[in-house]
């Protein structure tokens, strides 16, 4: 957004958060134009080299979230947004068995074993599109929609689990060795707005069944699983005839949920 959009529709803002606006496609194409490397995800400014200096005067420099500017925030907040119910994709990643690691190594030591693998689990969001929703004790929240991750979301999220996975599975992922770490990933439709108390939209996070779906989908994935539900799978156009498949029993859900195994159970992580 550019500070001068007149007011914005629901509809409008809708499909700007889905990356499919007409206006969206115009500014992105001129402020694509503009070096250098990274960007707002949503309006394509450049954050870095002169062209990011002269963006940053005018109010488009980096938000809370290092993937969208302050101008896209703000000005999404101008228009009235709380939240909208669009398409979006999810993943979740958390530490397999963290109380007993806890109890095992100093507070210090526990607390960089945890910093490490926001680090690497971050880095593989951010490097697929997607942004940070949450980091919380034991656990990130990747998420992907059309504004900032493009119309293959999904396939966004899956090469970011998967990568996480890599990440994270290194003998040199910290001092300690590999981090046993489960990941799922399931797209469907959620509330994506607002986090401030004030409506304000400092950042996005998501809400509804496809977020819980996916926590649920990663408290059953062994340590070193990356688990994909069909949602996500099919979204992505992804091969799956050679790949196992589980039919999983989902707390708080009557249907069972039918996923993809893309990573097995890593004997490294479980040792």
């Amino acid at each position: 957004m550019t500070g001068s959009d007149p007011k914005m529709s629901p509809e409008d803002i809708r499909l700007y958060m889905m990356g499919v606006h007409p206006g969206m496609d115009e500014h992105r194409r001129l402020f694509r134009r503009i070096p250098s490397e990274p960007r707002c995800k949503l309006c394509m400014v450049p954050f870095g080299g002169i062209g990011g200096a002269a963006f940053r005067v005018r109010g488009f420099g980096r938000s809370s979230n290092p993937m969208l500017c302050n101008k896209c925030t703000v000005e999404l907040g101008k228009h009235g947004l709380t939240g909208v119910e669009i398409p979006c994709t999810l993943l979740f990643s958390d530490i397999r068995g963290s109380t007993a690691l806890g109890e095992k190594m100093r507070p210090t030591e526990f607390h960089a074993f945890l910093d490490r693998f926001y680090k690497l689990a971050t880095r593989a969001i951010v490097d697929h599109d997607g942004i940070v929703d949450k980091l919380v004790g034991d656990e990130v929240i990747g998420l992907f929609f059309g504004g900032v991750s493009g119309p293959d979301h999904a396939g966004a999220g899956i090469r970011a689990a998967l990568d996480l996975a890599d990440r994270v599975a290194d003998r040199k992922a910290t001092p300690m060795g590999p981090i046993p770490v489960g990941t799922a990933v399931h797209t469907g439709d959620a509330f994506v707005g607002a986090t401030a108390l004030n409506g304000s939209v400092d950042d996005f996070t998501a809400l509804g069944d496809t977020v819980n779906t996916t926590a649920r989908l990663a408290s059953v994935a062994g340590p070193g699983e990356v688990l994909v539900s069909n949602a996500s799978a099919d979204a992505a156009h992804l091969a799956m005839a050679d790949e196992e498949h589980r039919v999983l029993e989902i707390r708080g859900r009557s249907e069972p949920i039918e996923v993809v195994v893309l990573r097995h159970a890593s004997k490294d992580a479980m040792a």
